[in-house]
């Protein structure tokens, strides 16, 4: 079965943008893809070394989608919010300001 970090072409997407944790032999990260289509699907994953990232995902339905309306966007934001609070404040302004710039193209 393929990894949707390591071949997210196999599920029809490529990697949008990211922002990871690396500490020791333990990952954190937070991947946005977007498919042929220009929609945005995003999700996080944290572990030791011994899994794979994002390893229990088998299918794009398994993704959380940024939808087109203003709700989609702000539960992309508190996901991502709580995320960095995890993370003890690693910066995600990178991320926030390239998944807001591509909606308001999308919504023209």
């Amino acid at each position: 079965m393929s990894n949707i970090y390591y071949s997210p072409e196999d599920f029809g997407l490529k990697v949008f943008a990211m922002v990871e944790v690396e500490q020791d032999y333990d990952f954190s990260m937070f991947v946005v893809w977007v498919d042929d289509e220009g929609m945005l699907f995003y999700a996080e994953d944290s572990g030791c070394s011994c899994p794979s990232p994002f390893e229990d995902i088998g299918h794009i339905t398994q993704l959380l989608r940024i939808g087109d309306d203003r709700f989609g966007l702000e539960s992309f934001y508190q996901t991502l919010s709580a995320w960095k609070e995890w993370n003890k404040g690693v910066g995600t302004g990178y991320l926030r300001r390239k998944v807001r710039e591509h909606m308001e193209k999308r919504s023209g």
